[in-house]
């Protein structure tokens, strides 16, 4: 068996749509400040807020921070809001599951604790979600890999971690 980690980037073409809208986004407001139809202050500060915002993402794409890291100690999350490192002692089941969207389908990796009453980590949820959607939800969408083929991955190099 591998004992290395496996790296999951943020997904680069969502990041050069990214660095695409907003540039063109402050292409327009810099032509709606050149007629005219908006004061030249808050055109100012509206082309270099999404100028930069274009330059944080075109940044990102260049150097990128692996948003999904699943080691030995087991899976962590590295986005803006992270959820940290969850031990492989803590979980019980790691699963995919599917929430359908009108025009597209959003997958998540749902993790369930082992029941531990001294372990106060429990995530509630509003609707339907709940119900299928554990402890620790983790979304797969806007990643390198394909939801299921991140889920193989962990199943094959770390199932020996999560204790049954």
């Amino acid at each position: 068996m591998n004992n290395k980690e496996i790296i999951i980037n943020p997904s680069k073409s969502k990041k050069i749509s990214y660095v695409v809208v907003f540039a063109l986004v402050a292409l327009v407001y810099l032509t709606m400040m050149k007629f005219n139809w908006i004061t030249r202050e808050l055109g100012i500060g509206l082309i270099v807020f999404c100028a930069c915002v274009s330059l944080y993402f075109l940044y990102s794409l260049y150097f990128p921070k692996a948003a999904l890291i699943v080691n030995q100690e087991g899976i962590k999350e590295k986005a803006i809001r992270g959820k940290g490192l969850i031990a492989w002692n803590k979980i019980s089941e790691v699963y995919i599951c599917i929430v359908p969207k009108k025009k597209y389908d959003m997958y998540f990796l749902g993790i369930k604790y082992r029941n531990d009453e001294n372990d106060k980590r429990k995530i509630k949820f509003k609707g339907k979600v709940n119900e299928c959607i554990g402890d620790v939800v983790l979304t797969l969408d806007e990643l390198e890999m394909e939801p299921y083929e991140i889920y193989n991955n962990i199943q094959k190099y770390y199932s020996k971690f999560i204790k049954r």
